[in-house]
């Protein structure tokens, strides 16, 4: 059920009377943007000398962990402060594609869009995601203007002024806003668009979904090493990472010519990351590791000018507290008590609920993927309990590629956290019947074109 809060317009609330102005809300998710590929997590190449030089006037997470490797669940704990088993919007086992294998987001549950506009703020989404984004998933609640635009990031954020531009000459320009952004860019096919002077994929024998379907094949079914497929993946890849932050540096150059930089509250985040053959793993979606998981998370308050290193781990589910942080102390004070879970308190836990339609279903490697995989940190060390037992101890610190099993070396330690870890979920998982959402003869044609239908699956 839904929190009881005391609601205030914000137009009458004791924040106006102390002087405090409810600032604008800017949340940019980069579907499927690993975090070592932005400079200010190490990555090399420049990359992002954009997203870079936001991190240096920012709060940034040294650690941020995806609630999940795929979009609904990781959006759904983005949006109502919850971990997968406690918002429900997860995948569940089929046996055919008759259905898509994953629950809606539940009306009840409260999303921090929702908890805004019931403050007084006007919110609006932008989503480039066309599947798993719809409003039949139920992640698009609480948001007074919900579009789908399945466009790249240049004219996707040209659309983002253009609404931004329209608010400001609407009824409504006296009232704060909060947008979501989604963009697509780096999840496939991969935004390889290039600059004056760069040499064009081919789009007969280089399109990033043909191939990526071939290393499905060479590295899922086969069991092969990635190698020459995937380094040449991994430059599209690359190259849509830079694609993005080229369209992010001009969004940002535009809000400050428009005056709304400073005041402005910003997020970059992303909703999971992606494999190119590591643990024997293709895309996103099908297991835990760190690839999939590792997101960036950076957030630039009102007013921040210098920035700031967190080391505490953070994940998805932390994103409401955090945003609420940078809102006016009224508004803190009536939505902190509905999105308690921060960096710091409790477990940061992330979970993959079987896996999507052309894993499960393959013939040969579906078992592989026919599993419950939850995930807990402690410091440095990282625990995945597995449905099938097969349990998995790793020291990050040490060990990041997650190659060497602790299990039986830190066997006290391995039951610890299987222990701290099912007394945090005792409880949250329902098991009442969900919504869920048909496969249909257009639905499946966007499904194989993001590949989770058909595809990976076939030679």
């Amino acid at each position: 059920m839904r929190p009881l809060l005391l609601l205030l317009p914000l137009g009458l609330s004791a924040c106006g009377s102390m002087g405090e102005t409810p600032p604008n809300v800017l949340i940019l998710c980069l579907d499927t943007l690993r975090a070592d590929r932005l400079g200010c997590y190490g990555g090399t190449g420049n990359l992002t000398p954009n997203l870079d030089a936001l991190a240096a006037e920012a709060t940034r997470w040294e650690s941020c962990s995806a609630s999940s490797p795929w979009t609904v669940p990781s959006h759904a704990s983005m949006f109502t402060g919850k971990p997968p088993s406690a918002h429900g919007a997860y995948s569940f086992e089929v046996e055919d594609m008759s259905v898509d294998n994953c629950f809606t987001l539940e009306e009840e549950q409260w999303t921090l869009a929702e908890a805004l506009r019931e403050q007084g703020y006007t919110t609006a989404g932008i989503v480039a995601n066309a599947v798993y984004l719809k409003g039949e998933f139920g992640l698009s609640q609480g948001f007074d203007h919900w579009r789908i635009s399945r466009e790249r990031a240049p004219r996707l954020c040209k659309n983002v002024l253009g609404w931004i531009d329209g608010h400001a000459q609407s009824d409504s320009s006296d009232r704060p806003w909060t947008m979501f952004v989604n963009f697509m860019d780096t999840h496939r096919p991969y935004n390889v668009e290039p600059l004056p002077g760069e040499r064009e994929y081919d789009q007969a024998t280089e399109y990033s979904s043909d191939l990526l379907n071939r290393l499905y094949q060479q590295v899922i079914v086969r069991g092969e090493d990635a190698g020459d497929l995937g380094l040449t993946l991994q430059d599209q890849y690359n190259r849509a990472v830079r694609n993005l932050d080229l369209a992010l540096g001009e969004l940002f150059e535009q809000l400050k010519e428009r005056g709304l930089w400073d005041d402005l509250l910003v997020v970059v985040v992303s909703d999971h990351g992606e494999y190119f053959g590591e643990h024997g793993l293709v895309e996103h979606s099908k297991d835990v590791y760190e690839p999939a998981l590792s997101v960036p998370l950076l957030i630039k308050y009102p007013g921040q000018r210098a920035g700031e290193l967190r080391t505490e781990r953070a994940g998805s589910a932390h994103l409401p507290a955090l945003v609420l942080d940078g809102l006016t102390s009224e508004v803190q004070d009536q939505l902190s008590p509905a999105f308690p879970l921060r960096p710091g308190v409790g477990l940061v836990v992330s979970e993959n609920h079987y896996s999507r339609l052309p894993d499960i279903l393959h013939p040969t490697v579906g078992d592989r993927f026919r599993r419950v995989r939850t995930v807990v940190y402690d410091g440095p060390h990282k625990l995945i309990q597995s449905s099938d037992g097969n349990h998995e101890l790793y020291h990050l610190g040490e060990d990041p590629g997650e190659t060497v099993l602790r299990n039986d070396l830190d066997f006290f330690r391995l039951h610890r956290m299987l222990d701290a870890l099912n007394e945090e979920l005792e409880g949250t998982e329902s098991a009442r019947e969900r919504e869920t959402v048909r496969v249909d003869g257009e639905r499946l044609e966007d499904l194989k074109a993001m590949g989770y239908a058909g595809g990976p699956g076939e030679d």
